[in-house]
């Protein structure tokens, strides 16, 4: 399935999320693989999108992967600010 496609005003904060997510998965020191398929519930494809700011993704699958982390979604939302 194709990603749906991000509205160019929001591009720039999908790929800031993104970032977010692979920075946290790495310190975990956890493949995207068994990040997306064993731990959050999604393809490969689909959390390597998320990873890539490719993806329209739904809010339930960052709140799983952020209750993954052990992080609220306030304390994700703050560190995106600049």
């Amino acid at each position: 399935m194709k990603p749906a496609e991000i509205d160019p005003e929001y591009r720039e904060l999908f790929d800031e999320i993104g970032v977010k997510i692979r920075e946290l998965r790495n310190k975990k020191g956890i493949s995207y693989s068994k990040m997306a398929e064993e731990e959050i519930g999604i393809s490969r494809n689909g959390y390597n999108n998320i990873e890539l700011g490719k993806s329209n993704f739904q809010f339930l699958t960052l709140l799983r992967i952020l209750k993954y982390h052990n992080i609220s979604f306030f304390q994700f939302v703050e560190s995106l600010k600049r």
